[in-house]
């Protein structure tokens, strides 16, 4: 726990020396879909929403560099079925700090309208992740759990991403897609990795 609060402190403060002189700042929120997959278990599939605020540094021939803080909330319901009329119930709540770090091309159509698309990494931190097991199958017991606690999860999530979106004057309406490349699996064997889709709508200021 010490290092990922010293890794989130550490990306706040780089975050925040990056957003200093940055030209732009946006309020952002949306609705956010992932699943967490691999070969230790079946998909477990989350729905919720982030909240944020992001900083756009102008480069040169309309790119820039996007980066920012958002929190995010997901929720998971799963009903895992077995032969009946046993079956687990998983019951899962994540609380996240995503980092983007994205390079954006934005193409004006007129004064007010302009297109714009984006590609890079996002680094997503656990901040807690419990879950809540109900069970009737014989091989799975029943109670309650913090997946980053209990050592079942790792905390940081490395995703590669891609989107884009549309801006009119002040306001932008995005979606994209995050990609993860680390295994989250603490245990000795298997895997599971991250991915998910996201969209967002900001006000530029």
């Amino acid at each position: 726990m010490k290092k990922v609060l010293k890794s989130s402190l550490l990306v706040l403060f780089l975050t925040s020396v990056f957003t200093v002189n940055a030209q732009k700042y946006a309020i952002e929120g949306g609705y956010v879909n992932t699943v967490r997959y691999g070969s230790s278990a079946s998909s477990t599939y989350f729905k919720g929403g982030q909240l944020g605020v992001t900083a756009n540094f102008d480069l040169k021939n309309n790119f820039s560099l996007l980066t920012g803080a958002l929190y995010a909330f997901v929720y998971s319901d799963k009903l895992q079925k077995y032969t009946s009329p046993d079956s687990v119930n998983y019951k899962t709540m994540g609380h996240f700090l995503n980092i983007p770090l994205r390079l954006r091309y934005s193409l004006p159509i007129n004064k007010n309208l302009k297109v714009f698309g984006y590609v890079g990494p996002n680094i997503s931190i656990g901040l807690s992740q419990t879950q809540k097991v109900a069970s009737t199958f014989a091989g799975v017991t029943s109670g309650n759990y913090d997946l980053y606690k209990d050592a079942l999860l790792n905390r940081l999530n490395f995703q590669l991403g891609a989107g884009g979106g549309v801006q009119w004057k002040n306001y932008q309406l995005k979606s994209g897609y995050d990609w993860g490349v680390n295994n989250l699996n603490k245990k000795s064997t298997g895997n599971f990795y991250q991915k998910g889709w996201y969209v967002s709508f900001a006000y530029e200021f």
